[in-house]
């Protein structure tokens, strides 16, 4: 009589399910790594897409105090804005979940968002450096003579009665009014509501604050219902480029809202 052996069977079906434990992890893996890269493609194309501007920030967020220390809060909270608004949306489930830590700051994003931004605001650093003891008077120059090198007729306006334009700028019949505002603070409201005077003033088609800190929150609202641009001064060297996307994009909004 046959007898049926039961440790041979046990043993052959652990193997078998070992094989298939290892076949599914290494599956996953590979999934997982197809997913990484197509999600690291994603993130290196939206943050090129976004670099200047994104270099930019860094550059006005990141501060250093007098100690040397550097303060990375706001900066650090300007990445994660980003990563939750601008990339996240255009990942799938399988990307986000290649990348994992629920796509929080981690060395992946160092590398594919911070090192670059770094580098960039570095370049832009170099070519827009401002002396640091600048006067208020020599910045407007400045912004001037940074417009002029451009293609830009410029002019300063006087230090009294300048009905809130401190540079004139004109080219191809379009005539733009600047606020310049050397700052160790955040620039206020207080600076667009004098650009969009000056606009009316000089009969321009465009108003600007220009200035090397950040601003606040009520100005950027109100400069969001006039229409004034609030640039940071690394900004005057794409100027034109910034006020054709501007304009048109006034332009829709104002159909918009016909």
């Amino acid at each position: 009589m046959l007898r049926f052996d039961y440790t041979r069977h046990i043993g052959f079906l652990l193997i078998l399910l070992l094989v298939f434990a290892i076949v599914f992890v290494w599956r996953r893996e590979n999934r997982r790594q197809k997913a990484l890269e197509a999600a690291k493609a994603k993130i290196i194309r939206i943050v090129g897409e976004h670099l200047e501007t994104f270099a930019r920030r860094r550059m006005v967020l990141l501060r250093v105090d007098h100690y040397g220390v550097k303060d990375v809060k706001r900066w650090n909270k300007e990445v994660q804005h980003f990563i939750d608004k601008v990339i996240r949306p255009q990942l799938t489930l399988e990307e986000t979940w290649a990348l994992g830590a629920g796509l929080r700051f981690n060395p992946i994003f160092q590398e594919l968002i911070e090192d670059r931004v770094m580098l960039r605001a570095r370049e832009i650093e170099r070519e827009t450096a401002i002396s640091g003891d600048l006067t208020p008077e020599q910045f407007e120059l400045w912004c001037s003579n940074t417009l002029a090198s451009n293609g830009w007729k410029t002019s300063t306006t006087k230090a009294s009665g300048d009905q809130g334009a401190d540079v004139l700028a004109e080219k191809c019949d379009l005539r733009v009014v600047l606020q310049c505002k050397l700052y160790g603070t955040p620039v206020g409201n207080k600076a667009v509501q004098e650009a969009f005077a000056a606009q009316r003033h000089y009969v321009a088609r465009l108003a600007a604050v220009v200035t090397n800190a950040e601003y606040t929150k009520s100005a950027r609202d109100l400069a969001n219902s006039t229409g004034v641009l609030l640039l940071h001064h690394s900004d005057l060297k794409r100027f034109d480029d910034i006020v054709e996307k501007h304009c048109a994009e006034f332009r829709t909004s104002q159909k918009a809202n016909a």
